[in-house]
């Protein structure tokens, strides 16, 4: 089984901040990564109790506890879960950002290629979702947040073809969960974000086809909307896709 605790990260200190979620307990897959990391300080900085749950939780930030689980493992992700549940109370918001890919043209895909994206997306995204629900729902509700990508929803991006159908297979997910959990009042959304922490990653050409003329931030842009839909503010809104992209991924 792929899992074992690692030694906590220090969470930054609160003081002063607003305790939007202060009763929260928020689990964040991929919340190791560039994109991770931000939710994981936006989501902290909002007062939640936050657990990154990564294949490298060594590079955590801002988290009350990192473990190391492969979302491909079934068993790895029940027990990530459960060590939560005992130690933390419960769970509110989770957010599935844990995603495997490598870009390549379609011709040249394999087998194995369409089950590591699959298994590491929708399949992971919809365990961990069938694994917090009934902890979300003991405690009256909670909020999903899903992680999807204009690459499904536009196209057009070569050698990301099997990476768009499987972020389009999430946001399927997505909306019939938020039907069928609505009346649990477990709020289900999707993000489509276009954020780093290190512009110089990316071509200048994609700042280019952005109206606000930047990239967006993993702490501010993404995070912030993610304590906004796990929190009070966001109580009324699921089933929703909401572009992180400063006006790219605009429907045409």
């Amino acid at each position: 089984m792929a899992y074992r605790t690692e030694t906590a990260v220090a969470a930054p200190s609160n003081e002063g901040a607003p305790q939007e979620m202060d009763t929260d307990v928020a689990i964040v897959t991929g919340g190791a990564g560039d994109l991770g990391r931000g939710v994981c300080r936006a989501l902290t900085k909002a007062g939640a109790t936050v657990v990154a749950l990564d294949l490298d939780p060594s590079r955590a930030d801002g988290v009350e506890r990192a473990l190391r689980c492969d979302v491909m493992d079934p068993a790895a992700c029940a027990a990530a879960v459960e060590e939560v549940v005992r130690d933390f109370g419960g769970v509110s918001t989770l957010v599935n950002l844990a995603q495997g890919w490598n870009k390549m043209p379609l011709l040249e895909v394999s087998d194995a290629e369409m089950r590591l994206v699959f298994e590491s997306g929708p399949m992971a995204s919809l365990r961990m979702m069938q694994l917090c629900h009934p902890y979300m729902k003991a405690r009256g509700g909670g909020a999903v947040i899903n992680c999807a990508s204009a690459s499904g929803t536009q196209g057009g991006v070569r050698g990301e073809g099997v990476y768009a159908g499987a972020k389009e297979a999430i946001r399927g997910i997505t909306k019939h969960a938020s039907v069928e959990w609505g009346p649990d009042n477990i709020r289900v959304n999707v993000l489509c974000p276009v954020a780093t922490s290190d512009p110089n990653r990316w071509p200048p050409t994609v700042i280019d086809r952005i109206p606000l003329g930047r990239l967006g931030d993993p702490e501010t842009d993404v995070g912030g909307t993610v304590v906004f839909l796990a929190g009070p503010s966001g109580s009324f809104i699921t089933g929703r896709t909401l572009f992180i992209d400063g006006g790219a991924g605009m429907y045409r």
